[in-house]
């Protein structure tokens, strides 16, 4: 059974952790995923110029490996996340504010991850023709 936190103080701080450790989540998410987004232009150009299948696969390669790390960090938090969500009424709202915008952040770098694997695409499809 979920222990009561009986005092603000008590609260603020187990807001604070939570917080933090959340934060720390999204901060290496936005690193990873922007070493994706760089792999994506590299490859977008490695298209581009007719490179060898090979090259273009090693670094599909290393994005696999980036988002199976994402995917393990997200495991990881899982629980943070829950208790986020089931405790988000009660948290301030500076928390939710700067949660929101590292959340904003992470998704923004997602967006041009995703314009530029559509770029890829196209490239990719123009030079089979």
């Amino acid at each position: 059974m979920a222990q009561l936190l009986t005092t603000s103080a008590e609260r603020n701080a187990a807001e604070r952790r939570l917080l933090d450790r959340l934060l720390g989540l999204y901060t290496e998410q936005q690193r990873i995923y922007g070493e994706v987004l760089d792999i994506s232009r590299r490859q977008r150009d490695l298209v581009h110029d007719g490179a060898p299948l090979a090259r273009i696969r090693s670094l599909l390669d290393a994005k696999k490996t980036r988002l199976a790390t994402i995917n393990r960090l997200e495991a990881t938090e899982e629980s943070s996340k829950q208790k986020w969500r089931q405790g988000r009424r009660d948290w301030s709202a500076e928390s939710r504010t700067t949660l929101h915008r590292a959340l904003e952040s992470v998704g923004m770098v997602i967006e041009e991850i995703l314009a530029c694997e559509e770029e890829n695409d196209r490239e990719l499809l123009q030079q089979c023709r």
